[in-house]
């Protein structure tokens, strides 16, 4: 029984680093999907905005959507729009995207960057 006195000590000790790259995991997962998600409706809202950009009503800029509407977060890219909507363009896709870099650190695995195009699709009207 004496020989056993600190093995409890000694098993937290090895299982500490696991649980917290585990925990810490985690939660630098959740923090990327939750800034990707923010990233994808800001997508939206540029591709609503080029889409419907012909309107009388509607005096739109592309990037100044999409930098409102990803905040608190900055787009690493300026976005690039695949169509200019016109009368003569209506009905055609409309896509708007980026690059945009996401950084995942992880305590005793290193950081990581994750980089993915970030896009959305509208009708041009």
């Amino acid at each position: 029984m004496r020989a056993e006195n600190g093995a409890v000590a000694v098993e937290f000790a090895l299982l500490l680093p696991v649980l917290l790259m585990i925990i810490v995991g985690t939660i630098e997962f959740g923090r990327v999907y939750s800034q990707l998600q923010v990233f994808s409706g800001a997508a939206r809202e540029g591709a609503r905005c080029a889409a419907v950009q012909a309107t009388p009503f509607r005096d739109c800029v592309v990037q100044d959507e999409i930098d409102q509407a990803a905040t608190p977060y900055d787009p690493d890219a300026n976005a690039t729009v695949s169509v200019a909507c016109s009368d003569t363009t209506v009905g055609d896709p409309v896509r708007v995207s980026w690059p945009q870099n996401f950084d995942i650190s992880i305590p005793f695995w290193g950081d990581v960057t994750i980089t993915r195009t970030v896009e959305a699709t509208f009708r041009c009207e």
